[in-house]
């Protein structure tokens, strides 16, 4: 394994995860992007809905409306379509979509839900529910949406940030792995599984897959992007500046790669250059803070620290959140005089220095931890996850992955200690909840398994065995009629579960 190299301030600020988004954006599917801007008349659609108004004028106006990108406008049409045809899966896809760019994401699930009502297994539903779920903060449930899903590109990228987001990197990396066995060149898979492995510090690996993307598609400009991006993460400068500018060259408007080569040339001291550059990306993209950061980064080189400190800050307002950007902001203020501004910038930059030493840290562990239990190795994986949880207390994935090996080595105490670690993380984490449940129904204690499994179908409606495990311990109790909805509630979610028809038979019997 290679370390990494010094990389300067603006390409730590997301840039290993920007190549999946860079890949995903060029790909996107219909409904989660404007297309490019059509002859779409919203007040010909406006006439001809008081003309005939009908569920299907009502949808063509919304969608224009989506169209030319007005999304709130969309809203009113798109709920008469629905109104005047429920059953129209279109109308509820487009509602979520609009609801979504509104950042309204509750009201966007539920329509996604809807759809996927009336389509069942539609793939572009469940990539919207995907979508609105991780907007919510809810990665445990787009896990339980895709786990056994059939899964297409997105919603293997969908269920690979999800794990991600989870801590459960080498889940990550196995479903990007066999997505990948089955489309070996899609840009948006590879991307997906190189930031993986920069993330994890596998830079060989990244750089491997990056270089056999780009020269199966020599003529591919995402594929050589991702090799570009690869290259300038892992400080390999010369092989990178080269490359870059020739994919500039022959794309001299891209925002990214405007951007990346002023980054080389900040970093040769090039300045004039990396100016240019970085100004040109600034004006192409200006909510974009990757180009605003490595622009301040070159001004303040330029003996200009206002100038710098406009240009961070707003980097800033839009997003950026990269230790070294706070630290920059407090030299471009000391520069200039303002010392109690620069230190509490410098207070900031040390905050997040050690936020990000930690997360580094427990990735590091988590990915040796699930190394070693792969190999056989209960114990010390249980080692290394501890030490995992200590460099990221608050990180709930981590703490359930130790339960479960804990649960492994028969440490029932240890176990109930790294779910209740978990819990207490995030009470929405259903996974933990459920098996705190599970080992409470074990011991006897029917009042605390009930509260962790309702705690559990609170987050996860849908999932029939914990509404099983719920119907289960009611009726240990001999509280029939609740034990009955319970159980309806599992066959509702999965009306083929045996062990929900031959409970629901039994409580039958004994009602």
């Amino acid at each position: 394994m290679r370390t990494r190299s010094t990389i300067s301030y603006g390409l730590l600020t997301g840039l290993a995860f920007s190549m999946m988004a860079r890949c995903a954006h060029a790909q996107e599917p219909a409904s989660h992007r404007v297309p490019p801007s059509p002859v779409c008349s919203a007040e010909q659609y406006r006439v001809q809905v008081t003309m005939q108004p009908t569920s299907e004028v009502y949808l063509a106006l919304g969608r224009c409306f989506l169209k030319v990108g007005r999304p709130q406008d969309a809203l009113d049409p798109l709920e008469r379509a629905i109104q005047l045809g429920p059953g129209a899966v279109n109308s509820h896809m487009l509602l979520a979509d609009a609801l979504g760019r509104l950042n309204r994401d509750k009201d966007a699930e539920a329509e996604w839900q809807a759809a996927l009502k009336i389509e069942p297994g539609s793939k572009q539903a469940l990539d919207g529910l995907a979508s609105s779920l991780m907007a919510q903060g809810e990665p445990e449930k787009v896990i339980t949406l895709l786990s056994n899903a059939k899964r297409d590109e997105s919603l293997a990228i969908d269920l690979s940030q999800a794990y991600h987001k989870m801590g459960q990197f080498d889940d990550e990396e196995q479903v990007l792995r066999e997505a990948l066995r089955s489309d070996p060149e899609s840009d948006r898979l590879t991307a997906g599984l190189v930031s993986h492995w920069i993330d994890t510090s596998h830079f060989e690996a990244a750089t491997e897959l990056s270089e056999k993307i780009a020269k199966q598609k020599p003529n591919d400009l995402e594929a050589q992007r991702i090799l570009f991006r690869t290259l300038v993460i892992t400080g390999e400068n010369d092989r990178a500046a080269a490359l870059g500018k020739r994919l500039l060259a022959a794309e001299p408007r891209d925002e990214d790669l405007l951007n990346l080569n002023g980054l080389l040339e900040y970093k040769a001291g090039n300045l004039d250059a990396a100016r240019k550059h970085l100004e040109d990306a600034v004006a192409l993209k200006p909510d974009d803070y990757n180009p605003r950061v490595n622009l301040g980064l070159v001004i303040a080189q330029s003996e200009d620290p206002a100038g710098a400190e406009q240009q961070l800050e707003i980097a800033i307002r839009l997003g950026a959140d990269s230790p070294q950007v706070y630290f920059a902001l407090s030299k471009a203020l000391r520069a200039q005089g303002k010392m109690a501004e620069a230190q509490q910038e410098l207070a900031i930059f040390q905050q997040k220095q050690k936020a990000e030493s930690d997360h580094a840290t427990a990735v590091l562990k988590s990915t040796e931890a699930a190394q070693s239990l792969k190999a056989g190795d209960k114990q010390k994986a249980a080692d290394l996850y501890r030490e995992a949880c200590v460099a990221a207390p608050t990180d709930a994935g981590l703490a359930y992955k130790l339960a479960m090996v804990l649960e492994g080595l028969g440490d029932a105490a240890g176990e109930r200690a790294a779910l209740e670690a978990s819990i207490k993380a995030n009470p929405r984490f259903a996974l933990a909840q459920y098996q705190l449940g599970y080992m409470d129904f074990r011991a006897g204690d029917n009042t605390a398994a009930e509260q962790h499994f309702r705690a559990t179908v609170e987050v996860v409606p849908d999932n029939a065995q914990a509404w099983l495990s719920l119907a289960a311990t009611l009726a240990t109790e001999q509280r029939i009629p609740e034990a009955r909805e319970a159980v309806a509630n599992a066959l509702k979610a999965d009306p083929k579960n045996a062990g929900a028809q031959d409970l629901s038979r039994k409580l039958g019997e004994q009602q």
